[in-house]
């Protein structure tokens, strides 16, 4: 509450936009992977957000879809993502590692997210909501925990 009426983000902004909730993580990111900016955001969102739709993404981040493209492209020339078509997800890139199924009251989404926001995942299906908790805390977690890996966190 306290970011929200302090007037921290520009008008028209998003807290799930990292570059205006979390530029000192963006940065680290970017110096780390060797990304762009606009890569080390989009690699964040998918690190951390429950579910990051590619129109979601787009709206955050005030990106046309061909740049949208152009930098999604960018983070599966890395490696550190994989372009793919999954059920319900609204995207067309992903996290490498499992992935877990969701239904109508939960969203699908790589299994290595479930720790961070502690959603619970019963075999290949996602059983709980996320509870996330403030954005630019959990882009800060969701980079740190990164480095182990991305593996399912299980139940």
């Amino acid at each position: 509450m306290q970011r929200i009426t302090e007037g921290a983000l520009p008008p028209g902004g998003y807290e799930s936009d990292p570059r205006l909730s979390a530029p000192e993580v963006v940065e680290e990111a970017a110096a780390t992977t060797g990304l762009d900016t606009d890569a080390a955001t989009l690699y964040l969102q998918l690190l951390a957000l429950p579910v990051p739709t590619d129109r979601r993404i787009r709206r955050f981040n005030r990106w046309t879809p061909a740049h949208h493209k152009a930098v999604a492209a960018a983070l599966v020339e890395a490696g550190l993502a994989v372009a793919d078509r999954r059920a319900r997800a609204g995207r067309g890139v992903f996290l490498p590692g499992d992935w877990a199924g969701g239904d109508k009251f939960y969203p699908p989404m790589e299994t290595w997210k479930a720790g961070l926001l502690g959603v619970r995942v019963i075999g290949h299906k996602v059983c709980s909501r996320p509870v996330a908790g403030p954005l630019p805390e959990l882009f800060a977690r969701a980079w740190r925990t990164r480095s182990h890996g991305n593996r399912g966190a299980g139940c």
